[in-house]
């Protein structure tokens, strides 16, 4: 690699992109300039995709990109893009749903042979020199010897992506009886690990939106399996090394089947959705493991992922010192060495050994046992344990904080910021901790009121002061769903209005063809050679289902009745999918739960409203739509719900409401009776 070379990327503000500017091959960002170049001068594309803290990102990097001969190869016969899957999530899905046609799996990095027409040749993941040397030689030399052969290779590479990703709904009427979530359970529980959680087998994958789902379902629907299931995988996730027992937050998954050795970087979206999990967790069971996690995680990403604006970065790297792991894991004799005669207890409670628990003597901290069994064992207090634990965590912490730290994905995702806002605001009313909901305001109001949310547009991403890339629907979709978190949490008006502005959006622009769902990218950025639909809900739920869920409680909250039957029409179409695949349609499946309920609205009416809301906070009562404030004018006066001097809590269900009541505890049974 030729010292201070520069490829295309330079100016780019993505640091997964920056990485890979001095990289010998000739990058392009994905754009006209390198979509022209390719067609214009008749050189197939390769489209490489990844993200900052993929670990095989880097090893393909380092064996290849960094490598002169494969530098010549590429410069020589392709035009080569390097995208950032979390940046251009529309891209990342056209190539992604070409892998699985052609291959039947993906990952990233996600490496593509496309013709100059954008249309894929070939998809596949992580590749050695070596092979992926070949595969270039390949590619080129037919391009160069037969190229109607590869572009009838192209022909059924698209006609596989189309049927892949056509429509997979079909027409279908809601269940008249809620008893469907019932057949739901029954239908999934054969694909769910009930000895070590998750699913069976390894890797292991935090999905919040199935076990959120499966929480409600136990709790509702009173399947005391479900409910075991869900406190058996929070649990073991609690305790496994995808854990970090020092500063909190969890790894993106683990690479065994029994969450002991995390793939270590820490993504944003994760953290986000298990706060809020955890702690709809905790107002089921009140179990103390979940309050810790919530509190220990929260502290993770203020302290780890927030930007000097108080805003949350994308992702902290696996690797730190050219390996993966190396910040977070320890020999045992440096334990020792920094603990002292506190060393013991630590060590068996981690499970720490001497020629240690992972590779290369290095330990992978985690427990095997619960609280009150060590305790037992050691005959120590359960505040003699604690008292312990704590000083050891706190001394291996400042050493750690000495070590060379995992570089951080320092971009700021606007949907991932909204997954962070309705968790912060989720963990402050069920623990009632203020500054949590303070944080959550904080960050919403800077899309808010400091440029990015301007006449209802947002942008993708925000780096260094500088605004990329127009807001796909994911972002829209999980920006309100925080605004509309805030307005209940608050009833200030003014999240309500920003919500609708939102929501005016993406009926304008993001529309699809079949007018029930809603494409990815705007109708008013350049189109891609299929277009995006996201139906099925994965690690971070589908665009479409969060969008027909804000619908669902929008239309509530501001009484219009178009926002409800498009979210009606939208579930309705999912039905089928729901019943056969509930794994990837957990939030669908949520959303289905609201609609076979009918809608439980609670609106608190008068001064002491706030109070009377907090009370309602520490419950877990999931589906029901708050609304609410203060009289105060006169003419306010006026409203029928109000009576001076008292605040009311009325109780409704399908637009009929009970008598108004006065507290907490007969709202509570009033909503009990609904039948929710």
């Amino acid at each position: 690699m030729t010292a201070n070379h520069f490829n295309h990327l330079r100016s780019e503000h993505s640091p997964y992109l920056l990485q890979h500017a001095q990289n010998p091959v000739d990058w392009y960002p994905w754009g006209a300039v390198a979509l022209d170049k390719s067609r214009d001068e008749n050189k197939l594309m390769i489209i490489s995709i990844g993200y900052a803290a993929c670990h095989w990102c880097h090893v393909m990097e380092h064996e290849s990109f960094e490598d002169d001969e494969v530098a010549r190869v590429m410069n020589g016969n392709f035009v080569s893009v390097k995208v950032d899957r979390e940046e251009r999530p529309d891209v990342d899905q056209v190539y992604m749903n070409a892998a699985y046609a052609t291959t039947g799996r993906g990952g990233w990095p996600l490496n593509v042979i496309a013709l100059p027409d954008q249309r894929p040749l070939f998809a596949g993941t992580y590749f050695s020199k070596h092979d992926w040397l070949h595969i270039l030689d390949y590619f080129s030399g037919h391009y160069r010897d037969n190229p109607q052969e590869l572009v009838h290779q192209a022909d059924e590479v698209e006609q596989g992506m189309k049927r892949a990703t056509g429509p997979r709904y079909q027409v279908d009427s809601l269940p008249v009886a809620t008893s469907v979530m019932k057949e739901i359970f029954q239908t999934w529980k054969d694909d769910l690990d009930f000895v070590n959680g998750g699913t069976p087998g390894g890797p292991k994958f935090p999905m919040p939106a199935n076990l959120t789902c499966l929480l409600r379902i136990g709790f509702s629907h009173k399947k005391e399996k479900a409910l075991e299931y869900v406190n058996l995988t929070l649990e073991k996730m609690a305790m496994g090394g995808i854990y970090d027992h020092l500063g909190g937050g969890f790894s993106r998954y683990s690479v065994d089947g029994f969450w002991h050795v995390p793939h270590f970087e820490k993504m944003l979206y994760d953290n986000a959705q298990l706060i809020a999990l955890y702690a709809d967790a905790f107002a089921v069971t009140g179990k103390y493991v979940y309050q810790r996690v919530v509190e220990e995680t929260i502290a993770f990403a203020g302290r780890e992922l927030t930007s000097p604006e108080g805003l949350f970065q994308a992702s902290l790297d696996a690797d730190s010192e050219g390996r993966e792991g190396t910040f977070y894991t320890w020999r045992a004799d440096e334990i020792s060495r920094y603990l002292g005669d506190g060393a013991g207890i630590f060590l068996d409670y981690y499970g720490c050994r001497e020629h240690g628990n992972w590779e290369n003597g290095l330990n992978v901290l985690r427990k095997s046992v619960t609280d009150e069994d060590f305790a037992a064992k050691h005959d120590l207090t359960d505040d003699q344990l604690s008292a312990i634990l704590n000083v050891s965590v706190e001394q291996l912490l400042t050493v750690r904080g000495n070590r060379v730290r995992p570089a951080t994905d320092d971009k700021i995702l606007t949907c991932w910021n909204g997954l962070m806002i309705s968790a912060l605001v989720k963990a402050s009313l069920v623990f009632g901790k203020p500054d949590w909901l303070e944080k959550a305001v904080a960050v919403a109001s800077f899309y808010h009121d400091h440029g990015i949310l301007r006449k209802g547009k947002l942008w993708r991403s925000t780096r260094a002061g500088s605004l990329t890339i127009a807001g796909f629907l994911d972002d829209y979709a999980c920006l309100g769903r925080a605004f509309l978190d805030l307005y209940q949490a608050t009833f200030d008006a003014s999240w309500l209005a920003a919500v609708e502005l939102l929501t005016g959006e993406v009926l304008t622009h993001f529309e699809a063809g079949d007018g029930l769902f809603y494409n990815l990218s705007s109708d008013e950025e350049p189109r891609l050679i299929i277009e995006t639909i996201e139906l099925s809900d994965n690690v971070i739920p589908a665009s479409n289902s969060v969008m027909a869920t804000n619908l669902w409680i929008l239309g509530y909250l501001t009484g219009n009745p178009n926002y409800i039957e498009r979210s009606e029409n939208m579930v309705n179409k999912m039905v089928p999918e729901i019943r056969k695949n509930p794994a990837f349609h957990a939030n669908w499946a949520l959303l289905l739960q609201d609609h076979l309920s009918g809608p439980v609205e609670v609106n608190i009416i008068g001064e002491q409203y706030l109070g009377l809301l907090k009370e309602f906070s520490g419950q877990y009562i999931p589906g029901v739509i708050f609304s609410g404030g203060e009289i105060k004018t006169p003419a306010e006066s006026s409203d029928s719900r109000h009576l001076p001097g008292k605040t009311l809590i009325y109780v409704c269900r399908d637009k009929s409401c009970f008598p108004p009541v006065e507290t907490v505890d007969e709202a509570l049974r009033l909503i009990a009776g609904s039948g929710l």
